[in-house]
């Protein structure tokens, strides 16, 4: 009798599932880094800024590989490509909620992954490093011309957001895709019942 209300007792007791090792959390940014981050962009941005006004006039142009790459003081009051060539005053707005968003979206998220969060922080150096200008002085100065891919004369800060978008983009095509979740199919009752009769029926008391 001992055998039989053993058996009964293993067949009730359901079969425990393997718990799953949990994903490997992914190195992440953390907030002093970021800011960190943001900082160097900002200073890297306004202190290029303010040699090249020191040492060159509007207009002037310094030669670093021939002409396929040159400084050339310029004061952009619009967008990239003459856009809205007396627009500082939107590009100011814009600069000043992207920089919001940012910081916004970073703070809500908390720890970024290592490459989304760089991204985050060289675009919100940048986006100060711009709004600064338009606030402070009218215009943005930019400086850097590649004439040899033929694209509109750029800054520090330029480059910090143009690098951002290439990381974004590269983060989330090399991302890979999750994986469908298994479903787990329950017994049936009936199905539960037999497998107790049967177990029970091997092992005659």
């Amino acid at each position: 009798m001992s055998d039989s209300a053993e058996n009964l007792q293993s067949a009730e007791a359901p079969e425990a599932n393997p718990v799953p090792a949990a994903a490997p959390v992914a190195e992440g940014l953390r907030p002093g880094t970021f800011f960190v981050c943001v900082l160097l962009v900002f200073l890297s941005d306004q202190l290029s800024k303010h040699w090249i006004v020191s040492h060159l006039y509007l207009g002037e142009v310094r030669p670093i590989f021939g002409n396929a790459f040159r400084l050339m003081l310029t004061h952009n009051t619009g967008g990239a490509w003459g856009l809205l060539p007396q627009g500082n005053t939107i590009f100011a707005g814009f600069a000043g909620v992207a920089a919001l968003a940012l910081v916004v979206a970073y703070m809500r998220v908390g720890r970024m992954e290592l490459a989304v969060g760089s991204a985050f922080a060289l675009a919100l150096g940048g986006a100060i490093g711009n709004l600064l200008d338009r606030v402070r002085i009218g215009y943005v100065v930019d400086f850097f011309d590649a004439r040899i891919i033929n694209w509109p004369i750029f800054n520090v800060a330029d480059s910090a957001i143009t690098i951002s978008i290439l990381l974004l983009l590269v983060h989330f095509v090399r991302s890979p895709s999750a994986p469908p979740a298994e479903a787990t199919i329950a017994p049936a009752p009936e199905a539960e019942a037999a497998h107790i009769e049967t177990s029970s029926e091997e092992k005659p008391s």
